[in-house]
C-alpha cells in the first residue's frame, strides 16, 4: 500500500548550502520514492521553482525568491506546518535535524512521526556561529534533549546512538549512511603531489587546521599543491582569500558532482580536519576511488575511518604533528598499498541497504 511522507529539512538536496544530511535525505528517499508519495519542505533560494519534483521527491520550498532563508526557513516551516499536514495528510512525518529541530513534539505531538539527528554541535556551535547564533543553536539542542526523549529516532553513527542513551533517549536506531557506488573507480594521480579539502568553509570543518600546515609542508616537499573545495562563511572566505596569491593554493568554491569525483580521483591525499562529524560522507567518497585519508580524531571520524588502513586518525589541532603525517603521507607508493583497502571500505556503505532499514523503521 502506498504511503505519504512529508519530509522537513532546512535545506533540499539542490540547496546551494546542501550538505551530509540533504546527500543522504536524497540517496534515501529518492529510492523510497519508488513506492511511495514523497513530499518535502525545505528553503527556497535564488533561481529555484517553489515547487519541483526531483528524483521521486516532491519538494515545497518555502521563504523569499532571491534568499537562501537560511535563518527564516525554521521559523516558516513551523508556523507552515500545520497547513501541509492538513493538506497532504501524510502517513509520516520525517523530521530531518540539521542542526537546529523544528519541535514538533510540542507543536504536533499526536503525528506520527520518525526523527533522525546526524550529531549534536553542543559547544562547536560557537567556533563556527556569531555568538547570538550560537546560543540560539546551543539552547535548541538543550531543548531537543529535553523534548524528544520519547520519540523514535534514527541516528548514522555509534557515538550519537551512546549519547543519546546516556540521555535516556527511548528508541534509538542507527542506520549507517551509504556510498554511491558511481564514485568507485581507480586512481588518477595528478604529477604534483595534491592534497584536497572538500566542505563547508567554516570553523568547525577545521579548515584553518589545514591551511597552517601549508608553509610546514611546502619546507619538505616545494612542489606541494593544495586543493579547497566549497562555499562557506564571509569571515573565512576572507582570511582564505590571502593565500590565493601563493600559486600552490587553489580555491574552487562549489564543486558539482562530477567535479568532486575528478578531484578523489586525482588528489594523492584527502584531509578531514573537523572538529566534529556525525559519521563523514566525504570520507567514503574519498575511499570509493581508492583515497587514503587524514582525518581529525574525534567522534564520528573514529568510526568512518579505519585507522591506518583507509586513513590516520590525528590531532589536527596540533599544525606541527598535521604537517608531518601530510608529508609522510605524500608517497605514492605508500598510498597505492592502501587502494584496496579504502575501496573495500567504500563498498561496505550501501545505500540500498540504509533504505531498507529505514523503511523497517518508517512502516
Amino acid at each position: 500500500m502506498t504511503k505519504k511522507i512529508l519530509i522537513i529539512n532546512k535545506y533540499c538536496p539542490l540547496h546551494p548550502k546542501a550538505g551530509g544530511a540533504e546527500k543522504r535525505l536524497l540517496e534515501i528517499f529518492s529510492r523510497i520514492g519508488k513506492k511511495h508519495k514523497i513530499y518535502l519542505l525545505s528553503a527556497m533560494f535564488p533561481g529555484a521553482k517553489k515547487r519541483q519534483t526531483y528524483k521521486n521527491i516532491n519538494i515545497i520550498r518555502l521563504g523569499r525568491k532571491n534568499s537562501e532563508n537560511t535563518i527564516r526557513i525554521h521559523f516558516s516551516i513551523i508556523f507552515c506546518l500545520w497547513y501541509y499536514l492538513k493538506k497532504i495528510k501524510p502517513d509520516i512525518l520525517y523530521e530531518d535535524i540539521s542542526v537546529i529541530p523544528f519541535f514538533t513534539p510540542i507543536f504536533h505531538p499526536f503525528q506520527k512521526k520518525q526523527i533522525i539527528i546526524h550529531h549534536l554541535n553542543q559547544k562547536h556551535f560557537f567556533e563556527s556561529q556569531r555568538f547570538i547564533y550560537a546560543i540560539i543553536g546551543y539552547l535548541a539542542e538543550a531543548i531537543f534533549i529535553l523534548l524528544y526523549k520519547k520519540q523514535k529516532v534514527i541516528v548514522v553513527s555509534n557515538w550519537m546512538k551512546k549519547k543519546l542513551e546516556n540521555y535516556n533517549f527511548k528508541y534509538v536506531k542507527k542506520i549507517l549512511n551509504g556510498v554511491d557506488q558511481s564514485l568507485i573507480s581507480e586512481k588518477k594521480y595528478s604529477i604534483e603531489p595534491t592534497v584536497l579539502f572538500l566542505g563547508r568553509l567554516e570553523g568547525r570543518k577545521g579548515i584553518n587546521l589545514f591551511l597552517k600546515t601549508y608553509p610546514l609542508v611546502k619546507k619538505s616537499i616545494e612542489n606541494v599543491k593544495y586543493i579547497i573545495a566549497g562555499d562557506g562563511s564571509e569571515k573565512i572566505e576572507q582570511e582564505s582569500n590571502k593565500l590565493h596569491q601563493k600559486k600552490n593554493i587553489q580555491f574552487l568554491g562549489f564543486v558539482s558532482e562530477e567535479k568532486k569525483k575528478e578531484l578523489f580521483q586525482k588528489c594523492w591525499l584527502y584531509v578531514t580536519p573537523s572538529k566534529i562529524e556525525g559519521y563523514g560522507i566525504s570520507v567514503l567518497e574519498a575511499n570509493a576511488t581508492g583515497t587514503f585519508v587524514l582525518a581529525n580524531d574525534v567522534e564520528g571520524l573514529q568510526e568512518s575511518v579505519k585507522n591506518n588502513e583507509t586513513g590516520e586518525l590525528l590531532d589536527c589541532e596540533n599544525t606541527g604533528l598535521f604537517a608531518d603525517k601530510i608529508i609522510t603521507w605524500l608517497n605514492k607508493e605508500e598510498l597505492r598499498q592502501k587502494e584496496k583497502n579504502c575501496r573495500a571500505w567504500a563498498k561496505f556503505h550501501n545505500w540500498n541497504k540504509a533504505v531498507q532499514e529505514t523503511e523497517t523503521a518508517l512502516f
